[in-house]
């Protein structure tokens, strides 16, 4: 009797999308008896449904009666399967067809086209998995990008395998009845942690987490699940470890820390303004996310305390002055990094400005000449001057070539002359020589024959 009221149930859901009385006939006569035996299908089968049905048509009977499945109708037909499939992915085992109502059938249209054009959004671009967990303090960051990476990721369940890793596991009323931001994110939270779906994205799940903690200090929590290639079981594990009570701690006075830690004491290579706001708005999240907001005038305090610039001094005294930045840390962060901004940007100019002028009011180009020029300098000029700049650099260049040849030549010449004058100098020379060894050897010998002679 039941089997019957299903039958009755699909052939009248069949009849409001569009299928006649024959169609509906053959179409129970080819095996889908109930809207369950739409289960057994899929949207390739259904195509190929409109040139199987040629062989129940009937050339006597008229067009009313004949056996056809209008394009419309097929449609809504692959949309009920679709609505089939995903009430037994909310955990709904036996879907009734009556349930299909025309409202049901229009947002489920609404969803196949929002998959669609998620499917063409996202076909050229590259999904990135996040960098591997190698250092377990660095699990905040890991998490927001893995689970971002698998809200892009769409398993068997048809929605992104980011309900896998929700908090909750068994899907009350409650949660079903809750208002959600979107149909996407209904799913997410409804469908259910079980089926052949879930078995599915469950162990694809585990082999994407596995390569990202395989080398790392998080693989003794996930190991125990690879045998079973429990997915959920495995994220929720390090998800334990790395989000405990004793790990919150230590992110929390590592959070307060980088907070009383950081100054700004000017702009330096490497450390700017910005970066000093983004260490507090860093903390702040880290803290928000452990449960542990910071009071918006505590957060202005804290800031205000590690600035030591000179030149935010007034800055830091219009603020002490005005209630609203004083209670609002976005307001405050905003109208000092507006005169950080400005005061740097004046800067500048005054530079610029100094740089380009000259004493006696001439241009720059007759200033530097060819020679170096700033940036600002350089893209201050005109293209008639910077035509002039490259022909001052041309000509110094070519006066230092010819400078360079001119002392070569006169380096070879001398060099020349001085082998040409050689022979001469060294005939002198060893006749000077010679005579001098002469002039020595005779008085050598007439000292020696006087002395011979006074000692006789």
């Amino acid at each position: 009797m039941a089997a019957n009221a299903q039958a009755n149930a699909f052939r009248a859901a069949l009849g409001r999308i569009g299928f006649n009385a024959p169609t509906r006939v053959a179409i129970n006569e080819n095996g889908l008896q109930t809207i369950l035996d739409l289960l057994n299908v899929q949207d390739a089968d259904l195509d190929k449904l409109t040139e199987h049905l040629k062989g129940w048509r009937d050339p006597a009977a008229g067009p009313n009666a004949q056996v056809r499945i209008p394009f419309v109708s097929l449609i809504k037909l692959k949309a009920m399967r679709y609505w089939v499939v995903s009430q037994r992915c909310i955990g709904v085992q036996a879907p009734q067809a009556q349930d299909f109502t025309d409202a049901v059938l229009t947002e489920t249209l609404a969803r196949i086209q929002a998959d669609k054009d998620f499917k063409r959004a996202t076909e050229d671009a590259e999904i990135q998995k996040p960098e591997k967990l190698a250092d377990m303090n660095k699990w905040t960051k890991f998490w927001e990008l893995f689970t971002t990476y698998l809200g892009r990721v769409k398993g068997a369940a048809m929605i992104p395998l980011s309900y896998l890793v929700r908090e909750h596991e068994e899907v009350t009323q409650e949660i079903r009845d809750a208002e959600y931001s979107s149909v996407q994110d209904k799913l997410i939270a409804t469908t259910a942690l079980m089926g052949t779906h879930f078995e599915l994205d469950n162990r694809t799940l585990y082999d994407e987490f596995k390569s990202l903690v395989l080398d790392g200090p998080g693989w003794s929590f996930v190991k125990k699940f690879d045998k079973r290639k429990d997915g959920r079981g495995a994220v929720m594990a390090l998800k334990t470890q790395a989000e405990g009570t004793s790990s919150q701690i230590t992110r929390k006075q590592a959070a307060y820390a980088s907070i009383a830690s950081s100054a700004y004491t000017g702009p330096r290579r490497g450390f700017t303004f910005a970066n000093y706001v983004a260490l507090h708005q860093a903390a702040h999240n880290e803290l928000l996310d452990l449960d542990e907001p910071v009071p918006e005038s505590k957060k202005v305090t804290d800031f205000m305390k590690g600035i030591r610039d000179p030149n935010l001094s007034m800055g830091k005294t219009a603020i002490l002055g005005d209630i609203t930045k004083l209670g609002d840390f976005e307001a405050c962060q905003q109208f000092l990094s507006t005169i950080v901004m400005n005061t740097a940007n004046q800067a500048k100019a005054e530079r610029h400005v100094a740089s380009v002028s000259t004493d006696g009011g001439g241009s720059l180009v007759d200033k530097i000449q060819g020679g170096s020029y700033s940036a600002e300098q350089y893209q201050s000029l005109s293209p008639e001057e910077k035509k002039r700049v490259q022909k001052l650099r041309d000509d110094a260049k070519k006066k230092k070539k010819d400078k360079r040849k001119d002392r070569k030549k006169r380096k070879l010449a001398k060099l020349k002359s001085e082998r040409e004058s050689g022979d001469g100098e060294d005939n002198e020379t060893s006749e000077s020589t010679t005579a001098n060894s002469n002039n020595a050897g005779a008085q050598f010998g007439l000292n020696g024959n006087r002395n011979k002679k006074n000692k006789a």
